[in-house]
């Protein structure tokens, strides 16, 4: 009887949100501050507006900018794009002061598939946390599973995968399964 009551409370109350790593390739991350392909980033050449102007990094993560052409830019921060455009510019000009912005991070999305109203791929928003990319999503569907929600979460070395018991955020008792979800997130819902 006491066994039975253990493996009751276990289940009830043991953890909303299990983790499992899984090494993978190297591949390049995407966080918030991380300029991605179909990104648009501005970059401001300042005192030469012939050479500034917004662009859209390539399939293949470089952008062309005048005079130098292509340059890799996936992957790298702004202040880091910055510095190589300024070095490169360098070579050409005799003060060279760069500005670079991400204006349109459209690589900073998560996808929801499964049991929801509407799957596709979503615009992350700063902050955004499971209950809001299911809501985006157009709610559960009819026969969905909201115990076992799975989070496929790429790094650059590894993935991991997190199951969620959502139904511990909804019923209010445990805000640690409304997850804060990431750029490149797959949301799946059974």
């Amino acid at each position: 009887m006491a066994f039975s009551a253990a493996l009751v409370a276990s289940a009830c109350f043991g953890p909303a949100v299990r983790t499992r790593t899984i090494p993978n390739a190297n591949r390049e991350s995407a966080s918030p501050d991380v300029i991605g392909r179909d990104d648009e980033v501005e970059v401001i050449v300042w005192t030469q507006p012939q050479l500034s102007g917004k662009v859209v990094v390539a399939p293949d993560g470089t952008i062309t900018m005048p005079l130098i052409g292509r340059v890799k830019a996936a992957g790298m921060t702004p202040d880091q794009l910055k510095e190589d455009l300024q070095t490169r510019y360098s070579r050409y000009l005799h003060e060279t002061n760069v500005t670079v912005r991400i204006t349109d991070p459209a690589s900073h999305v998560f996808y929801v598939t499964g049991e929801v109203n509407k799957a596709g791929i979503y615009k992350l928003h700063s902050g955004e946390v499971l209950s809001q990319a299911i809501a985006e999503a157009g709610g559960f569907g009819e026969f969905a599973d909201s115990s076992k929600i799975r989070i496929m979460r790429r790094g650059a070395t590894e993935t991991q995968e997190l199951t969620v018991d959502f139904n511990r955020a909804v019923s209010g008792g445990d805000v640690s399964a409304d997850v804060p979800i990431e750029p490149g997130d797959t949301i799946t819902v059974p």
